[in-house]
């Protein structure tokens, strides 16, 4: 009894790790790697098809909340100004905690973003985010972003667990 008990117990947890990690999978579809495409190419509408129209954006260093239609505009704004001066920018992450079910997920991690200026110099720096995310529709949609990047390091981007 005690065997059979053990093995019924190792086939749930197996399936609830086959499950997150289907899940993940799906969210690094949805998000993730559209998320570090569109960014990179600077694609405002692209970029936010990935959030939630009922959006919270919360840049935690800069003490404001911002919705949808703000983050978008700031999103834009900020496009344009590095098409003008011809800047480039990449950003890859590193995971922390995902916790998930089914139909929510909530994802701590790092980001790390590049940028190379017009003259070919580039420059580094780090943050740390959380996001919550919602499955509408089988599509996975972020209904919170916030970050900060104070105190933020190399470090500890590099003891996530990278995408």
């Amino acid at each position: 009894m005690k065997t059979l008990l053990c093995a019924f117990l190792i086939c749930s947890f197996s399936t609830a790790f086959a499950q997150s990690d289907n899940i993940e999978i799906e969210i690094n579809n949805q998000v993730w790697l559209p998320f570090i495409k569109t960014y990179s190419s600077m694609d405002a509408i692209g970029f936010m098809n990935l959030h939630s129209r009922d959006l919270l954006r919360v840049p935690v260093d800069s003490k404001k909340i911002y919705n949808y239609e703000e983050y978008s505009l700031n999103n834009q704004q900020s496009n344009e100004y590095n098409f003008r001066h011809k800047r480039r920018q990449a950003i890859e992450f590193s995971f922390e905690e995902r916790v998930h079910n089914e139909t929510s997920a909530f994802e701590v991690g790092y980001y790390k973003v590049t940028t190379t200026d017009a003259n070919g110099k580039t420059g580094t720096f780090y943050g740390k985010f959380t996001v919550v995310l919602r499955k509408f529709d089988d599509r996975w949609k972020i209904v919170l972003d916030s970050d900060t990047s104070k105190k933020i390091t190399e470090s500890m981007f590099l003891s996530g667990k990278k995408l």
